[in-house]
């Protein structure tokens, strides 16, 4: 039997442990059998964690299974260093922080694909099927080396289930928060050959959520929101040394936010609503000639069609027998209101030619990209007329990378890489060097040092094509005309201990990071023009991220394993930067990055209470941050957030070989939320912090037979 399917034993309990805080290596009480988690993100060649050159986090089965995350966003709260930060309180659009920087500035992959259009993104970290994540591996810091624009702050990558025989996966969840409840089901059905050297899976993900109004002011704080998931992935051997990887994916998403939920959207005094449909897919071709060559061709492609509406009545007065009524101005809303529609396509293809070969003590890699992307965004009125083109462009790059990994010895490896990027938005080819050492002074040790770069394109963002709305009225983003590329330098030094007393009950790792940001973007204050509300995206002097991080691993019992991490980040500009200046003489400035606190630590605590029964705590801490109030015109510094989860799993085994998991919990037991959020027509969506879910309980089934 597969161990990552099972908790009935304490050898079992021992591998699920450690899928989280980036603590891999335990020893096996029974047997002192060493595991260590193989890893290919940092280096895209499969390497064990602790020989990894570049530090690579995992979260797996203990988050997934115990924490019961719906999506993406909910799995990376549980990894120190990284946070899911909703930027909207209507549409509650959600984005993964890198080491204080926000979500543009990371990339997120599926099985080492950038398969996820910049619009996409926007949603896309919660249109991820759990039924199909194995695990999560993450890398912080810039990889542009590898994986071209973008990857600034890190990388994301999604890993899928590989099955290992024939059969059926199912999994049904109910989560009830206040009167709200979110239903979902996902399912899966693979077939492995006898060889299980080729398989296809088929599944499915639905969800059903209703809307949520938490300072019950009429005005959703989470929105209603409908999902359909439907893939297929295929792995097939050719011949003894080709084989061909089939995937695509189908996403269909409604999700509506704001009052009037029943009306027409432009009937509400605000309303963020959004129906889109993603095709994604991709063909890749392996070849391997012998047992150190390999040749990889792939190309993808995702199309996403997304209607929306970003707007409402906002606080005009309606009612006829109040005194403040003014029926041209309530005529000029319901007009202004009706042609606030918009349709957004936005197409990205890529395609790579990568081959890697093991030459005496040198594993080399080298390869071609090419990303194209095309973005239109339309403005329609209620009756889908076309009124104006918001946006549009064609962004494309090419880029070419080398990689060597070098073992001197045992003890010691170096990493040394180079690319080179052409991008459509800039004249000049930029590089990216990447350099690494790996040193192991003693077997107990291992320490550590990267230096990477990466850079951002003046391209479109996901952003600019995601309006957000202040007192009902729509804000868009514009570039500035003379907008420079931001590159970035990061540093990082870390190490790795693991102690082989107590049977290597403890192990510890540590990192520190410095991030270095040349001509940053920034937004600047929102301001009106004849078009609307807009807020500008310059460059800056320069900005940076610097950091702490450290990891800890008990192994209290036989049966109990603790797991603990902690960051300091501090992500500031060089020079304060105006985010507020109104008519009135209100100026407010800053260095900090907005929602990006400084002290974020994670701990959980699971306990094999028998073969039968398991228990989950995870305690997750929040520090200040600073947000910015648009209708005040105030800096805010937030409280801490103590966020406690809690669950209990029970495994049922049946002779036949099926296997049903049922866990059951409380997320947020405390209920650990903003306390000052914004109420009625004129709010300002952007000014929501914290914890994105309130107090909800929870039941997930899992079968697999």
């Amino acid at each position: 039997m597969n161990p990552k399917r099972r908790l009935g034993s304490t050898a079992a309990f021992s591998i699920f442990a450690v899928s989280l805080c980036t603590v891999p290596t335990l020893a096996l009480a029974d047997d002192q059998v060493v595991i260590d988690e193989v890893v290919v993100t940092g280096t895209r060649s499969a390497r064990t964690q602790r020989e990894a050159p570049i530090r690579t986090d995992v979260v797996g089965y203990t988050v997934l299974q115990y924490a019961a995350p719906k999506t993406l966003a909910d799995a990376l709260e549980f990894l120190p260093g990284a946070r899911a930060e909703n930027n909207c309180q209507n549409c509650n659009t959600t984005e993964i922080q890198l080491l204080g920087l926000p979500g543009a500035y990371n990339q997120i992959l599926f099985d080492g694909l950038p398969m996820m259009s910049g619009v996409a993104a926007v949603y896309g970290v919660e249109q991820v099927p759990a039924v199909l994540i194995d695990r999560i591996e993450v890398v912080k810091g810039g990889a542009s080396a590898l994986y071209g624009p973008g990857a600034v702050a890190g990388v994301v990558n999604v890993l899928p289930k590989i099955p290992e025989r024939s059969g059926t996966r199912v999994s049904a969840g109910l989560d009830r928060s206040g009167n709200a409840s979110i239903w979902n089901l996902s399912a899966a059905q693979s077939w492995v050959s006898e060889a299980t050297d080729t398989y296809t899976t088929l599944y499915g993900q639905f969800e059903d959520g209703q809307a949520l109004d938490l300072n019950s002011d009429g005005f959703s704080e989470i929105g209603v929101r409908e999902q359909a998931i439907l893939g297929l992935r295929s792995s097939i051997v050719l011949s003894g040394r080709s084989r061909l990887n089939l995937d695509y994916q189908y996403v269909s998403e409604d999700r509506r936010g704001g009052d009037a939920l029943e009306r027409a959207t432009h009937e509400a005094r605000i309303a963020e609503a959004l129906e889109t449909s993603i095709h994604r897919g991709s063909l890749e071709y392996v070849y391997t000639p012998d047992a150190v060559t390999s040749i990889n061709a792939v190309v993808s492609y995702a199309g996403l069609d997304r209607s929306s509406y970003y707007g409402g009545l906002g606080g005009v007065v309606l009612d006829v027998s109040h005194p403040d009524f003014d029926p041209a101005e309530a005529e000029q809303a319901r007009a202004d209101a009706r042609n606030m529609y918009g349709r957004t396509t936005n197409d990205l293809w890529f395609g790579e030619l990568r081959g890697q070969k093991t030459v005496g003590a040198h594993a080399l890699a080298a390869g071609i990209q090419y990303r194209q992307e095309d973005v239109v965004d339309d403005n329609l009125d209620a009756e889908g007329a076309w009124l104006a083109r918001l946006n549009a462009g064609r962004f494309r790059n090419t880029g070419v990378f080398v990689q060597d990994e070098w073992s001197l010895s045992s003890q010691i490896k170096l990493i040394a890489g180079l690319r080179a990027d052409k991008n459509s938005e800039l004249e000049e080819v930029v590089l990216s060097p990447r350099l690494g050492l790996w040193w192991s002074p003693a077997s107990t040790w291992v320490v550590r040092a990267n230096y990477s770069s990466g850079f951002r394109a003046p391209e479109l963002f996901s952003e600019d094509v995601h309006v957000e709305t202040l007192g009902g009225e729509p804000v868009r983003i514009v570039n500035a005309d003379d907008l420079d590329p931001e590159k970035a330098r990061s540093f990082s030094l870390g190490f790795d201990w693991r102690p082989l007393w107590n049977d290597a009950a403890v192990s510890v790792d540590g990192q520190v990071y410095l991030t270095e940001l040349k001509d940053a973007f920034a937004l600047g204050e929102i301001t009106s023009s004849e078009e609307g509300l807009y807020q500008l995206r310059s460059n800056t002097s320069g900005a940076r991220v610097a950091g702490v991080e450290l990891n800890a691993n008990w192994r209290v019992r036989q049966n109990v394993q603790v797991t603990a991490g902690l960051a300091w980040l501090n992500a500031s500009y060089d020079e304060a930067q105006t985010l507020f200046d109104d008519e009135e003489g209100t100026l407010v400035q800053s260095r900090r990055f907005m929602k990006a606190p400084r002290l974020t630590a994670v701990a959980q605590d699971i306990w094999n209470i028998s073969s039968d029964w398991d228990g989950y705590v995870a305690v997750r801490h929040t520090g200040p941050m600073k947000v910015l109030n648009n209708n005040t015109g105030r800096l805010e510094t937030t409280q801490d957030f103590f966020i406690a989860d809690v669950s209990l799993t029970r495994h049922i085994h049946t002779p036949d070989g099926k296997e049903f998991d049922v866990t059951f919990g409380i997320k947020n037991l405390f209920d650990q939320r903003q306390d000052d959020l914004e109420s009625g027509p004129d709010r300002d969506a952007t000014y929501v912090y914290g914890p994105r879910v309130p107090r909800s309980a929870f039941i997930r089934l899992n079968a697999a037979f």
